[in-house]
């Protein structure tokens, strides 16, 4: 799970997808501004009501989960919000929405069975053609989303999102009556189970989205099939869910949830110390440090990888030979030292406990080797080189930032210009490719090393590094429809060396747990490998 997204995705959430078919793509207008006035953080909880209060260290981009592409709407969407089918404890795929699931021999067709009964939050049956929709919209070039190639093994699906298809009914995707979901597939694809536990494929309701166009996420027109609903929202400060009275599944005693949007690592600190908050992840590395050893400070596994980008379109990152000077500059093996949050060095993209990861890839640190790189390139070491850094403006990125700034002009005599933003900010401009170099991290949509490697791939919304190696998609591709895990394995490994070694597009820098704050009276708390915050099981005591 998870951390990206497009610079204009506020621009088309209001179109009606069902007014797609026979027009030609087109440039998608003006964002739409918010209509709610920012308020003021308001840490009122209501008395004698089971809640449970956590931190958003941001305000979400969208509630719109055909484009929701960061944690902080995860926290909100896991809850809103549910799949044909979900995780156990042990990230065994089990029902949800759909009871059953039967596949075809030759591994090309699903069909999903409908829980019956299920219904939406204002009483609506839940029906195979909201998630016919909800796909359509998710492929749809006037959409844009950023995960609308997670669908793209299925039959004609690639084909309408370049708009050289315009029938959805050509498409692999088909409501058999009200109860029964068919989707076909090009080929077999042994992690596709998985793709439908992902909010992005969540249902959506047709009618909901035509009557309230680009609104339809906001208090009062969202309409939720999960645990909780939307109750309100406040721009900058508030965002509350209430139980949702019609959810199908069990549950724990809450009744209501409250995001505190709070920025400041400090200030969400000393809320959670003076009772106001329940929780809080995203601990500033100054806090960290004071915290260790605390009981209430719990250590969830995650499935991520923090990591060095380089955007190739832009000099001197255009460079192999630059790049590969870099990833030998940095001694990686001092980030643990420096953030105080468990990390581990990292040596592959894929990160520990899932299939391809490996220590035996990556470039070795040594600058000597480094040196000879940049020698490569022409470039003149007694003179001091400029290159900007993008980051995020928090106390990691920033301790990281001047870590690798360090190193790379001890060890190359390079400047490195520190080029801080807002996470929003931040975001944008990786859309624009606007820096040669950039932090970044990837965590597990769902626990498979596709989600890793296909951000890579050519035609990926997510590829953030204007990098195409047709010798690299032809190998993540080989991968993903290999039904054998001894193959898979070998090809992503050789895929990785590509990535990793021969074009050194990134620099694997950290693998790390998730440490949260988690009050004693919270229990049943779930944070699992993915990072997807599940507060259906929750049960709290009024305090």
């Amino acid at each position: 799970m998870n951390v990206l997204g497009r610079l204009l995705v506020g621009v088309i959430i209001g179109l009606q997808v069902s007014c797609l078919k026979d027009k030609p793509k087109v440039s998608p207008p003006a964002p739409v501004q918010p209509t709610i006035v920012e308020k003021k953080l308001d840490l009122t909880t209501e008395k004698d009501v089971r809640t449970f209060r956590l931190r958003l260290s941001d305000e979400p981009e969208t509630l719109d989960w055909n484009l929701a592409h960061t944690m902080n709407e995860s926290y909100l969407l896991m809850n809103l919000g549910e799949g044909l089918v979900s995780y156990d404890e042990s990230l065994r795929i089990v029902p949800a929405l759909a009871e059953r699931w039967t596949v075809s021999p030759d591994g090309k067709t699903y069909k999903f069975y409908l829980r019956p009964g299920v219904k939406w939050s204002d009483g609506v049956s839940l029906k195979a053609q909201d998630f016919v929709y909800s796909w359509k919209r998710l492929l749809s070039p006037v959409t844009a989303a950023s995960y609308a190639y997670a669908l793209f093994d299925v039959i004609g699906a690639k084909k309408f999102y370049s708009g050289e298809l315009k029938d959805f009914d050509q498409v692999g995707i088909k409501a058999i009556g009200d109860s029964v979901l068919e989707v076909r597939l090009n080929k077999p694809v042994a992690h596709w189970i998985h793709l439908p536990t992902f909010w992005v494929t969540f249902p959506l309701r047709k009618d909901v989205v035509e009557k309230h166009g680009a609104s339809w996420p906001k208090p009062g027109r969202m309409v939720s099939i999960g645990p909780f609903q939307l109750l309100s929202h406040d721009i900058g400060s508030k965002m509350v869910l209430e139980r949702n009275p019609l959810y199908y599944g069990d549950r724990g005693n809450l009744e209501r949830v409250e995001y505190f949007i709070v920025k400041d690592d400090t200030t969400a600190l000393r809320l959670y110390e003076n009772g106001k908050l329940d929780f809080i992840s995203d601990i500033s590395t100054v806090n960290l440090k004071k915290l260790i050893g605390r009981k209430d400070l719990k250590r969830f596994p995650y499935l991520k990888t923090g990591y060095l980008g380089f955007s190739v379109n832009q000099y001197p990152a255009s460079s192999v030979h630059f790049r590969r000077a870099i990833a030998m500059a940095i001694d990686s093996t001092k980030i643990q030292d420096i953030l105080y949050g468990g990390q581990s060095v990292a040596h592959s993209f894929i990160p520990p406990r899932m299939m391809a990861h490996s220590n035996k890839i990556g470039l070795p640190f040594n600058v000597k080797e480094a040196k000879k790189e940049l020698q490569k390139e022409s470039l003149n070491l007694s003179r001091v080189q400029k290159i900007s850094l993008l980051t995020t403006n928090v106390d990691k990125s920033l301790l990281l930032a001047q870590f690798i700034q360090n190193e790379l002009k001890k060890n190359l005599n390079l400047e490195v210009q520190i080029k801080p933003f807002d996470n929003r900010t931040f975001r944008s401009q990786l859309d624009l490719h606007a820096f040669p170099l950039f932090f970044g991290s990837w965590g597990a949509d769902y626990p498979d090393p596709d989600n890793f490697m296909s951000i890579f791939t050519s035609e990926a919304g997510n590829n953030r590094f204007s990098w195409k190696n047709k010798e690299y998609d032809k190998l993540v591709l080989k991968a993903r429809y290999s039904l054998k895990r001894r193959d898979r394995e070998k090809l992503y490994l050789e895929a990785q060396k590509i990535l990793i070694e021969k074009d050194a597009v990134i620099v694997p820098l950290f693998y790390e747990p998730h440490l949260a704050l988690v009050k004693p009276h919270v229990k049943g708390f779930e944070l699992n490998p993915m990072n997807y915050l599940l507060l259906r099981k929750v049960n709290v005591k009024v305090q």
